[in-house]
């Protein structure tokens, strides 16, 4: 039984799984969920404030947690930010 924050869109869940799978990275599965929720939110809170121009919550998956988890093996300190 999983609290009622950790209840994801399944479809969305699968899309990350499969871009993670594509791109040979390994994330814990209660960090998955936690990204699939914050790509939910982010989509709600899109509509009333233009936080980015991708709408569609799979193509937010992609853009806006793939393209910055795929560099993941090749990063070797302990913090980092992302500018662009």
């Amino acid at each position: 039984f999983l609290p009622s924050f950790f209840k994801v869109d399944p479809e969305l869940l699968a899309t990350l799984q499969q871009c993670l799978t594509q791109i040979s990275v390994e994330v814990r599965e209660s960090q998955q969920i936690l990204l699939v929720r914050y790509i939910e939110m982010m989509h709600k809170w899109n509509k009333a404030y233009n936080l980015t121009s991708v709408r569609d919550p799979k193509q937010m998956i992609i853009k806006h947690i793939v393209d910055s988890i795929v560099i993941s093996p090749y990063l070797t300190g302990a913090r980092y930010i992302d500018v662009g």
